[in-house]
C-alpha cells in the first residue's frame, strides 16, 4: 500500500492514539522521565483538544492504507511563525514517526499544502538527538537557520530549519 498524509479531525479515538505514539516517541528519543514529561507538555489529550478549537494548528497524519503510522502538527498562526523573516510562513512541529520513510510523506504533503495557501517558506524546529529527521530535512534540501526568538531547552538542543517556496 502506498502511503499517504491527510488531515484529521481531532476526536477521541485519534487523540488517545496521538497521545500513546507521542509518549513512545519522546520516550526513545528522550528516555524514560524526559520523554514522558515533554509528551504530555506537547501532545496530551488535553493539549490535543485544544487543537480542535484554533483554527491555524491543524493535524497531518501519514496512513499506510487506513492505518495511522505518523503524525505532525502544521501551524499558520502568526505567533508561532512571526520570527522568521519571511511575509506568509508555515511550521511543521512535533514530527511523530516510527518510520523514517513518513518524514518525507509528512514534508510532501505539508510543502503542498503551503504551496497551495501562497505561503512563502516553510520552517521545522527538530531536537538535535533527533538524527533521522535532521537526516531527512537535509535530503529534502531545507537548510539550517538561527532564529532569534529562540529559547533554551530544557529537555535537548533543538535545530531549526527552513526552506523557501516557490
Amino acid at each position: 500500500m502506498e502511503k499517504s498524509a491527510k488531515f484529521v479531525v481531532i476526536i477521541n479515538d485519534n487523540v488517545f492514539w496521538m497521545e500513546n505514539k507521542a509518549i513512545q516517541f519522546y520516550v526513545n528519543l528522550f528516555g524514560e522521565n524526559l520523554g514522558t514529561r515533554y509528551a504530555e507538555e506537547k501532545l496530551s489529550q488535553s493539549e490535543l483538544f485544544k487543537i480542535q478549537n484554533d483554527f491555524s494548528v491543524e493535524i497531518l497524519m501519514v496512513y499506510n492504507g487506513e492505518t495511522p503510522q505518523s503524525f505532525a502538527k502544521l501551524d499558520s498562526s502568526r505567533l508561532s511563525n512571526q520570527n522568521v523573516g519571511t511575509l506568509k510562513p508555515i511550521n511543521l512541529s512535533e514530527i511523530i514517526y516510527f518510520d523514517s520513510s513518513d518524514i518525507s510523506v509528512l514534508l510532501k504533503r505539508a510543502e503542498e499544502i503551503a504551496r497551495q495557501r501562497k505561503q512563502d517558506l516553510i520552517w521545522i524546529k527538530a531536537f538535535a538527538v533527533d538524527t533521522d529527521l535532521v537526516k531527512t530535512l537535509k535530503s529534502h534540501n531545507y537548510e539550517e537557520f538561527s532564529l532569534e526568538a529562540s529559547v533554551e531547552n530544557q529537555y535537548a538542543e533543538q535545530l531549526y530549519f527552513r526552506k523557501k517556496l516557490a
